[in-house]
């Protein structure tokens, strides 16, 4: 879902999604697309609270790859909540549990959350995000930018504890949302705190030129198989398209993502083959031919992989479909 249209002045919402792609349509204020990685199936829960103009997003995810774009005439506010010692990576940069991050409308993302994450959102109009952001740095402002702040502890704990309520609020008391003093009152304390946050305290992260330039080969090569989705892509033929060697495309991936390119176009690989899978009518030999058609000639250890990503075999997605 692009935009906030259709919605009504409040709601609220929980769901869980076991499928990446059910989850990515699922959300509210840009379009995103993800792949699973590591050993463990995907899982998401996300809960949705919306009051007039802004929406709060609260999910728990498992460890995936993540690249979309924020719509414009948006803004998103993200927070991320994690271990300090498996931090998300985000356009190449590190996001602390103490940091913000702000993505204005038009900003494209391209993150890493290599273990189970749980994160927060608010999305709000830009009009909006331009007048409660009035004493911040201009660049806070620019379209199409997303920046990683510091905030002070005690404002990023109070930012982290709105969002808290609002999600509990999403999960626990969606009857309270239909009370004009409860939506208004946390329409301003929403409202309040981010303004509180964008303020000349919020200190910019600056981005290396390397990480810059390793992001921009990578989206360079998440385009070229964006344009190939019927068909397997290996990292010789990525170098080749792009014109770069094996070397320092294992570094791009690794500075942006904290991944090797081969890791990656296996999960990304393993994904295809799911979307394949669930579009098409039940036949044994259906698992055979799409494991094939996507690069995996081992059948036991694509079975193997793919249960580890999803939680089930490859015949019992067939057999679901």
């Amino acid at each position: 879902m692009i935009g906030l249209e259709g919605a009504g002045s409040s709601a609220g919402l929980t769901r869980r999604f076991a499928e990446p792609d059910h989850f990515a349509s699922a959300l509210l204020g840009g379009e995103f697309d993800y792949v699973p990685v590591r050993e463990a199936p995907f899982a998401a829960t996300l809960r949705v609270l919306q009051v007039g103009d802004m929406v709060v997003q609260q999910a728990d995810t498992s460890g995936h790859v993540v690249r979309g774009g924020v719509s414009p005439g948006m803004a998103v506010l993200m927070l991320y909540q994690q271990a300090a010692r498996h931090p998300a990576r985000l356009n190449g940069t590190e996001v602390a549990s103490t940091e913000a991050v702000l993505a204005v409308g038009g900003a494209e993302i391209t993150g890493f959350n290599p273990q189970p994450l749980s994160w927060g959102a608010l999305a709000l109009p830009l009009p909006m995000l331009e007048e409660l952001a009035e004493l911040a740095p201009p660049q806070l402002r620019l379209r199409g930018e997303l920046s990683v702040l510091s905030l002070p502890p005690e404002r990023s704990a109070r930012l982290a504890g709105v969002v808290a309520a609002a999600s509990t609020m999403a999960e626990s008391l969606p009857a309270g949302l239909s009370s004009p003093a409860c939506a208004t009152g946390l329409a301003m304390a929403l409202r309040e705190e981010v303004a509180a946050a964008l303020t000349t305290q919020a200190g910019i992260r600056s981005r290396p030129r390397a990480v810059a330039a390793a992001l921009r080969l990578v989206r360079a090569a998440e385009d070229f198989m964006q344009a190939r989705l019927a068909r397997p892509i290996y990292t010789e033929e990525l170098c080749a398209a792009l014109g770069v060697s094996a070397r320092r495309l294992h570094d791009a991936f690794h500075a942006a993502l904290g991944m090797s390119p081969h890791a990656y176009l296996k999960s990304r690989r393993l994904l295809l083959a799911r979307r394949a899978l669930r579009g098409r009518g039940d036949s044994p030999e259906l698992v055979k031919s799409v494991a094939l058609d996507h690069g995996f000639w081992h059948l036991r250890h694509f079975a193997r992989d793919y249960r580890a990503l999803f939680g089930e075999l490859p015949s019992e997605t067939l057999a679901s479909a």
